[in-house]
């Protein structure tokens, strides 16, 4: 049996040699690929530009408002925010009385950032992506690829606008979840200070915590890591052989001072018996639960 002869690979369809046909050619393949699979999808130029634009503006706020909470973020492919609030009210026995406490906490949060950093490949390869200025230069600016795009041919730019509003309205919805975590924080502030009828101040770093007369082990610290003596880092501080203190330099004899939540003092009783608990104010029934705890009190 004679041997088969080997078909010849069709390869890709050969490209028009003719200019005008070539960039006709090239426009069709575009459009092909950016040609949403959705029904109902709006093409309109001057629609999608308007929402793009005031997408861009809000996100561009919001953007502003979590940095400053933000760390971590010159690298890697997630954010970390940090707030300082109080999230929980704490019922203690203080002698004969009866205290409602809160102190400050510090808490924190991961959040992917991909797509502030990559375009979706469904966006990626069209257009050359700038930056934004340092620190931010790892975090494309988005204002500056949409303008770029505008230049875009008609066809290429109507299913091209669709595309990039999908994926600015996912990054508003990402920094839109950073803010409302960090406004989490407020929303506690307000309901304490509505529960107890008082004025609690934002937590900030150098206000959420008070020093300790005594000395520490500094094999821990509560929020920051610098010494209250000397400003140093605790690391860069000299372990002292007999005591294992650390010392703030060579030759000085002065042990670090730790630092400790600083306790809010919301209420107090008159209470001969002993009652402590503690009521974590970030679900509603919790809240609902000291409120109640309140009434028996002041029945």
């Amino acid at each position: 049996m004679p041997p088969r002869k080997k078909r010849k690979s069709a390869g890709a369809p050969k490209e028009p040699e003719e200019p005008l046909d070539f960039v006709t050619h090239i426009r069709e393949k575009a459009q092909k690929r950016f040609a949403s699979r959705r029904k109902n999808v709006n093409y309109d130029i001057e629609q999608n530009v308007r929402e793009i634009r005031a997408l861009l503006n809000i996100n561009a706020e919001i953007f502003g408002r979590v940095i400053d909470s933000a760390s971590n973020y010159s690298s890697g492919e997630s954010v970390t925010l940090t707030r300082y609030g109080f999230d929980a009210v704490k019922v203690r026995q203080s002698g004969e009385s009866t205290e409602f406490i809160t102190e400050p906490v510090c808490s924190e949060d991961t959040f992917p950032i991909n797509a502030l950093l990559h375009l979706p490949d469904n966006l990626n390869g069209v257009l050359v992506v700038q930056y934004q200025a340092a620190p931010f230069n790892n975090f494309i600016d988005y204002n500056a690829f949409f303008r770029s795009a505008l230049m875009l041919h008609d066809d290429i730019l109507e299913p091209f606008l669709v595309k990039l509003k999908d994926h600015v309205e996912s990054i508003h919805v990402l920094l839109g979840e950073m803010e409302s975590w960090l406004l989490e924080s407020q929303r506690k502030i307000e309901f304490i200070e509505t529960t107890f009828d008082t004025k609690l101040e934002t937590p900030s770093p150098g206000h959420l915590l008070v020093e300790e007369a005594s000395g520490c082990n500094c094999s821990a610290h509560y929020g920051l890591t610098n010494c209250l003596r000397c400003s140093a880092y605790f690391q860069a501080h000299t372990r002292d052989a007999t005591s294992g203190h650390r010392l703030c330099s060579p030759g000085k004899r002065f042990r670090c001072k730790k630092r400790v939540p600083k306790i809010h003092i919301l209420k107090k009783y008159d209470h001969d018996g002993k009652f402590e608990k503690t009521f974590q104010i970030t679900t509603e029934s919790e809240q609902a639960k000291l409120k109640k705890c309140l009434e028996y009190m002041d029945s």
